[in-house]
């Protein structure tokens, strides 16, 4: 009995691929022939809509190829089907918006890539919605202001990044949202001279770093 080449390779490959012909769907297979991902083929590169799938059959993602490189909108899954993210690519990298979620669909963070990289301002967000910390990107690193919050949307910390590093000017507040104490950074650490400030503002003592 002559066994079908296609068969033959399904069972012997421990994770396998029907490879049809040009253009034509493809199915790849996890070792216990649960469906792994579907798409399509064009001279041996994906193109269109791929969709993956985790082992136990649920969707992981859903993303959008040309020539072979993900460009277009992808969705990403977690195993428990929520949404995890939303981002768009272009000729194989994260370019534009990006949105990233809680399980219970509520924005985690959101903000631009441009060519794989962070760039602009980025904002990230607590389950409840308030806003925990926001700042801009630089060539893929923090620059400029951040600021942070608590989850009741108090203001808690501002720091100076340069290239990645709190360098700069820093100020730090009380869980009330009072000025507690200001100074400076370098290379992530306190330096200098830091002012700490009583009740009424006025400043009750100054340690050196």
């Amino acid at each position: 009995m002559k066994l079908n080449y296609t068969f033959l390779m399904l069972m012997l490959s421990p994770v396998c691929a029907l490879f049809a012909q040009t253009g034509d769907t493809v199915v790849e297979y996890y070792s216990e022939r649960k469906v792994k991902s579907i798409g399509v083929l064009v001279d041996n590169q994906r193109e269109g809509t791929w969709t993956f799938y985790y082992p136990k059959g649920k969707v992981s993602a859903i993303e959008q190829y040309k020539k072979g490189q993900l460009d277009g909108i992808a969705l990403y899954y977690d195993t428990l089907s929520y949404l995890v993210s939303k981002e768009q690519w272009k000729q194989g990298l994260e370019q534009d918006s990006a949105w990233f979620y809680y399980p219970n669909g509520q924005l985690k963070r959101t903000g631009v890539y441009y060519y794989g990289m962070y760039k602009g301002v980025w904002y990230s967000y607590y389950e409840n919605g308030k806003v925990s910390y926001f700042g801009a990107y630089v060539n893929g690193q923090l620059n400029g202001e951040w600021k942070f919050y608590s989850e009741k949307g108090i203001l808690t910390e501002v720091y100076t990044y340069v290239d990645g590093e709190r360098k700069g000017p820093a100020s730090v507040y009380t869980s009330k949202g009072r000025l507690e104490a200001t100074g400076m950074m370098d290379k992530n650490l306190p330096v200098g001279s830091w002012d700490f400030y009583n009740k009424k503002g006025k400043v009750k003592k100054v340690v050196v770093y």
